[in-house]
């Protein structure tokens, strides 16, 4: 079988979310390709299988959509180096074309690289405040990526990041650029100390002053100056307060609108629809008399300016709650020099840096205790709830917290490599992967908003067409189809179901407990069949004496002789006998060992024999069978049979109770193991596992997979750590590494990683995964009731319904539907 990788492509042309989600399910149906996602907005194709070239993309996905441009960015296999060559041919114009040999400077120049300048390729990292919706972030990315100096960018909805990778940056040419689709965005310097969210900052208060005095005016004109005569003084004093109290209120609204028009993007939005519903509240008394409507009017933008207060303090008290749980919490370190101790930012920590970390406080970055004993909070990163007692020659990971004790930590990481740091960007990458009611919702926004703008256009021109000259029957529905403008707006369902899954991304992390993407809660609810390794998933992975049958000797002479004898050895066997008896190993004589058989040393003026029963059938000497599972050695000293002893692996303390509770999700445990028939089998007679498969290499693995996988038609998850274990994990619908013993290519495969090496973690994910689901569904289900419940009425009560109303089904809906995300953490997962 070949390797699976991650590939990302760039697809040029693709105007229509439809035809995006249906190329992608195209590609899905190749053999070589285990999953696909086109993102619509961003035009960035991603591909999990195979290594597939841009050609091979192009050709697969014009086979349902001809006019889409496939093009190379990057593939996760392998590692270009891109170079700008002074004297070519091209003249630097690489501009996405692949010169093959044909390039007098003899390089190939990829597809991916843009026109290039020479300058060198960094990651910036800055903060982008007023981000109010999530398909405007995609859209100001998307833009800043047709900057020549752009190589890729990324604007998180739920985080406020924007990242760029490209020539270096300063931050007043990235607002330039952001500035030409988004100009109410603000960019700002990322850094690296955690600010808190300010919920009331100046345009707060302006807001608040704006939303005041134009009620004030309202009011004054709905009471001091009604009138029903049209044309009188009254009426147009009235008009012109009216007037003045709607354009306090609604200028940014209307000229939103007007901007959206001139740069034809998201021309059906909320704010067109405001401003088509207010004005048309204005025009109304035209077709009866009436100018209280009027009054009407401002009252739509006022509510929805109130609306929209709350609405982004709701956002960001939500954005705030999911980046406390996710991001590192240290402010400061106390470093320790010749001249004393002194404070400094983390982020200028270097390795071999001594830091004293005092009780209450989180650790600045990864290190080693060199003095000091303590306990220490490891929640943040791992979920576990008791503190772990550390002390020197311990590993400390960054922002873990001292609950006891005061330590002296030698730093081990460069700060951008801290563990915490690899946490927060995996958790923050999780945004590029949508989840099936997330890619929905943006099939349904883009569809459903025109759809009921045509609707109220319909309803507010044809009914009165059987009595053109009934102005009052003209009124009534023109008031109808403005109630239907204005709940018409999507936002509740936009902006809360991103930030749902984001909310479930990050309670799953504070559980230890890293999911990248809100694809794979999809995939996580609904699995079938975990398969799972032994050795470092539901073991340990360290050996350690089981069972002793001495024949000669006491305890202690017998234990002394063995770890004589296995003193000098780095087996693991060696390592679970010897323990700390290392200082023996000075002490032997005419030591051997005996490849794939044991040691033979001289000790203590005593010949030492440990081994299998090989050796010791090989030096001739008796000793008694044994059936016993697991790893037997056999002592001899001087030649004389002593006993052996037994060695197997540790079975991890959760191990029982995640099959347990697999048996309770109805979900079926499968071993998948290179270890011997007969220690599968007693592990899996232990736990209770459903089926055992034992001696594979790792690609039997994956063949086990892919039979599960055609036998559930997916469904399948696999937990593993090893290196060999990647390509199972790649192949499985949900791939899960153990964070802490897991090598690093495992847990680059993995779609999930458990960082306490806890797998029955794998149920309080599947928990998570579905509360999440459920709550999505929920959402738009209220949402759409309530919206779908206000147009009713509004048809039945004709002019006699409130256009205020309408306004509080809108933003009123999406406020709660925002709140609702916070709730997540008040769920019980474990």
């Amino acid at each position: 079988m070949k390797d699976i990788i991650n590939q990302t492509f760039l697809v040029e042309n693709v105007d229509c979310p439809n035809c995006a989600a249906k190329a992608a399910d195209h590609l899905e149906k190749d053999p070589r390709i285990l999953e696909a996602s086109l993102d619509f907005a961003t035009g960035k194709l991603y591909v999990k299988g195979e290594a597939l070239t841009a050609e091979e993309i192009q050709t697969l996905i014009q086979e349902v959509e001809e006019e889409f441009i496939v093009k190379e960015i990057e593939a996760s296999s392998h590692t270009h180096k891109h170079e700008h060559h002074e004297h070519c041919c091209c003249e630097g114009e690489h501009d996405h074309h692949h010169h093959e040999g044909e390039c007098c400077c003899g390089e190939h120049h990829h597809e991916h690289e843009k026109k290039a300048k020479g300058g060198k390729i960094v990651d910036l990292v800055f903060i982008v405040e007023n981000i109010d919706c999530p398909n405007c972030a995609s859209e100001a990315a998307a833009h800043i990526e047709k900057d020549p100096r752009v190589k890729e960018a990324t604007l998180d909805f739920a985080t406020g990041k924007l990242y760029i990778k490209g020539e270096e940056m300063t931050i007043e040419e990235v607002q330039e650029l952001i500035a030409e689709v988004e100009d109410e965005f603000v960019v700002k310097p990322y850094v690296n100390k955690r600010a808190e969210t300010n919920l009331f900052d100046k345009e707060f208060f302006v807001s608040i002053g704006r939303i005041v005095v134009s009620l004030a005016a309202a009011f004054v004109a709905q009471f001091a100056f009604t009138s029903h005569a049209t044309g009188d003084a009254n009426f147009w004093i009235y008009f012109a307060l009216c007037a003045c109290a709607w354009l306090i209120c609604a200028y940014d609204i209307v000229w939103k609108s007007l901007k959206n028009i001139f740069h034809l993007k998201n021309l059906l939005d909320e704010d067109l629809l405001m401003t088509v519903a207010s004005i048309g509240a204005f025009l109304l008394p035209l077709l009866t008399g009436d100018p209280d409507t009027m009054f009407d009017g401002v009252l739509v933008v006022v509510l929805f300016q109130i609306g929209e207060i709350f609405e982004e303090f709701a956002s960001k008290k939500s954005h705030q709650s999911i980046i406390d749980a996710i991001e590192s919490k240290e402010l400061v370190a106390h470093i320790e020099t010749d001249e004393g101790v002194f404070d400094i930012d983390p982020s200028l920590l270097k390795p071999g840096n001594v830091v004293l970390v005092n009780v209450g406080e989180g650790f600045p970055s990864d290190g080693v205790i060199i003095e000091g004993e303590g306990n220490v909070d490891c929640a943040s990163l791992t979920g576990e709830f008791e503190p772990v007692y550390k002390t020197v020659g311990d590993e400390v990971l960054s922002s873990t917290i001292l609950k006891s004790g005061t330590l002296k930590v030698r730093v081990t990481s460069e700060f951008e490599n801290r563990t915490s740091a690899k946490i927060v960007k995996l958790v923050e990458e999780s945004a590029r992967t949508k989840s099936k009611a997330e890619k929905f919702i943006t099939k349904f926004a883009r569809v459903y908003t025109p759809v009921v703008f045509a609707l109220a256009l319909l309803i507010s021109v044809i009914p009165p067409l059987f009595n053109i000259t009934d102005g009052a029957t003209w009124a009534r529905w023109v008031r109808v189809g403005l109630s239907f403008l204005v709940v018409s707006c999507p936002c509740a369902i936009i902006i809360s179901i991103p930030l749902n899954f984001f909310a479930g991304v990050g309670l799953a992390s504070k559980k230890g407990i890293i999911i990248k993407g809100s694809s794979y809660f999809d995939k996580l609810a609904n699995v079938k069949t975990l398969c799972t390794d032994k050795t470092g998933t539901l073991t340990y992975g360290n050996f350690q004496v089981t069972e002793w049958h001495i024949v000669k000797g006491t305890q202690d002479e017998f234990t002394k002789n063995l770890q004589a004898a296995e003193s000098r050895s780095t087996h693991p066997i060696a390592r679970a006998i010897v323990g700390e008896s290392s200082s023996l190993a000075n002490e032997q004589k005419n030591y051997e060992e005996v490849a794939g058989k044991g040691i033979k040393t001289e000790w203590n003026g005593k010949a030492i024999i440990a081994g299998n029963k090989s050796l010791m059938d090989l030096e001739g000497i008796s000793v008694e069978s044994s059936t016993a599972a697991g790893t037997i050695v056999y002592l001899a000293v001087d030649r004389e049979y002593w006993g052996y002893v037994v060695l197997n692996d540790v079975v991890r303390k959760e191990s029982k109770g995640l099959i347990e509770n697999l048996h309770k999700n109805g979900i079926k445990a499968c071993l998948l193991t290179g270890d011997k028939k007969e220690r599968a089998e007693e592990l899996g007679a232990s736990l209770g596992i459903d089926e055992i498969h034992s001696e594979l290499l790792p690609n039997e693995k994956t063949d086990v997979i892919k039979s599960k996988l055609d036998e559930h038609n997916g469904n399948v998850a696999y937990i593993g750590d090893g290196i060999n274990d990647a390509p199972a994990l790649a192949l499985a619908d949900v791939g899960c590494a153990m964070g802490g013993v897991g090598s690093d290519t495992a847990i680059e495969a993995a779609d999930v990683v458990f960082m306490n090496d806890d797998p029955s973690k794998f149920v309080t994910a599947i928990r998570i995964a579905k509360i999440c689901k459920r709550r999505a569904v929920a959402l738009i289900a209220l949402a759409l009731a309530v919206k779908v419940g206000i147009m009713i009425v509004s048809m039945i009560l004709g002019d006699a319904f409130p256009l205020w109303i309408a306004v509080v089904g809108d933003t009123g809906l999406s406020v709660l539907c925002v709140l609702l995300t916070l709730t997540i953490n008040w769920e019980k997962v474990d």
